[in-house]
């Protein structure tokens, strides 16, 4: 079964085009994987990949392509060895189109049905930054596909605690809504159906500080009406959703835990709900590296992998404290003596879809012990076995989608068990 998964965050800034990039490139050395740029506007993936792109989503929208043809591989010279031959891209327009930027409804499930098309096992959608309805459309039902964010980035966290926030109301909206097969099954509870939808717009609404989360909320309803059907289907919503993340840009465990992890933790148990299900997928460090390779057009991924470099020279500082320490516990003097030291593996040449929860391990190992531009591999490989370990333990619809849906189809996803 195809996987589609998301990539997002609330606000720019937090490297998102830059880890999809490289989580997709990754994702390939397992199996087929589609990036599709709907960052439209700012052609960002385009950019990030010195490739000729023949037709992109223009020749989609415009020139009625499909959207399979619209697809382009990576340019021989950026991978020679043939590492990511599984991988290939759908472009943004080279410029800012009204029309591709800003999509109507009928053009919007159009898009929706073709991606649902593409032949791959992963199909990665780079969305834009922020939350309109050209990113919350395409964001999973049952869970929050991947967020970005950064610990030098406070704003950006909230924000992708807001996209976390919508999809749960966006799917409890479609589900206590009058058109809903929900509302035909219980219309007779019609004064109990308006008052829930009247409590989720204090929930909601910021401002109102009188049922601070759906957890007050549930609570609340359950002392007013008891046990009733909205109460259950509520809580196995609230319950049932699966929250990832990657922190990007990681530089320190403790600085990073407290300026991004743990606010947006918070925010998500203070605003929403304490019983979501929250999973880091992992974290990519901070290197200049990154942004060196994405100014050339080389991914940090496509770029030669280095050998882990000998120890310099002893340090004249570290040197001096060396020698009082020999003088004064008798320890032999320092030398500067290179030890032989083996290459540093490189995990992301054994990336397998075969026990990925022992590869997880196996790779933190090796994490420890690296450093650098090999150690950004390591990163992107972790971060892969756990997505893989998830896609093969979890039903579909708690890490991504299987297929993107319109919201007739939401309908049917919810009540596969109702006409209409």
């Amino acid at each position: 079964m195809p996987r589609i998964i998301t990539v997002s965050s609330g606000k720019g800034g937090v490297g998102k085009t830059t880890f999809a990039v490289n989580f997709a490139l990754t994702l390939s050395r397992v199996a087929p994987t589609v990036l599709v740029d709907l960052d439209t506007g700012t052609s960002s993936i385009r950019n990030t990949l010195e490739t000729p792109v023949r037709k992109d989503l223009y020749h989609f929208f415009r020139k009625g392509q499909r959207l399979a043809d619209c697809v382009t591989q990576l340019d021989p010279k950026l991978d020679p060895q043939g590492l990511f031959s599984n991988f290939s891209f759908v472009a943004a327009p080279m410029h800012s189109i009204d029309e591709i930027t800003n999509w109507s409804d009928t053009s919007r499930w159009k898009l929706v049905h073709a991606i649902n098309e593409l032949p791959a096992e992963f199909v990665i959608l780079d969305l834009r930054a922020g939350l309109d309805t050209n990113v919350i459309d395409f964001l999973p039902l049952s869970n929050s596909g991947i967020l970005v964010f950064t610990p030098h980035h406070p704003a950006a966290t909230l924000a992708a605690g807001d996209i976390v926030k919508s999809l749960l109301f966006r799917k409890l909206r479609f589900i206590f809504s009058t058109d809903s097969p929900f509302f035909r099954q219980h219309g007779a509870l019609a004064n109990q159906h308006r008052m829930v939808n009247e409590l989720l717009n204090q929930v909601e609404d910021v401002y109102e500080d009188g049922l601070p989360n759906l957890d007050a909320f549930l609570q609340d309803l359950l002392m007013s009406l008891g046990n009733n059907p909205y109460l259950e289907t509520i809580a196995n919503v609230v319950h049932s959703f699966g929250v990832y993340f990657v922190l990007n840009m990681f530089d320190g465990v403790e600085e990073s835990y407290d300026t991004a992890v743990r606010p947006f933790v918070d925010y998500l148990k203070n605003g929403l709900s304490a019983h979501l299900k929250l999973t880091n997928l992992g974290w990519v460090i901070k290197d200049d590296a990154i942004h060196s390779a994405n100014c050339s057009r080389r991914p940090i991924l496509l770029q030669p992998s280095e050998q882990k470099k000998a120890p310099a020279p002893l340090d004249p500082v570290m040197r001096e404290l060396a020698n009082i320490e020999s003088s004064v516990f008798g320890l032999p003097e320092p030398k500067d003596v290179t030890p032989r030291i083996s290459p540093t593996r490189d995990e992301l040449l054994n990336i397998s879809d075969r026990s990925p929860l022992d590869r997880q391990l196996e790779i933190l190992n090796t994490m420890y012990h690296t450093e650098g531009s090999m150690q950004v591999r390591n990163n992107f490989a972790y971060i892969t076995h756990r997505v893989l370990h998830v896609v093969r333990s979890l039903p579909a619809d708690s890490f991504g989608q299987s297929q993107l849906l319109t919201p007739l189809e939401i309908f049917h996803k919810v009540f596969p068990d109702l006409p209409g």
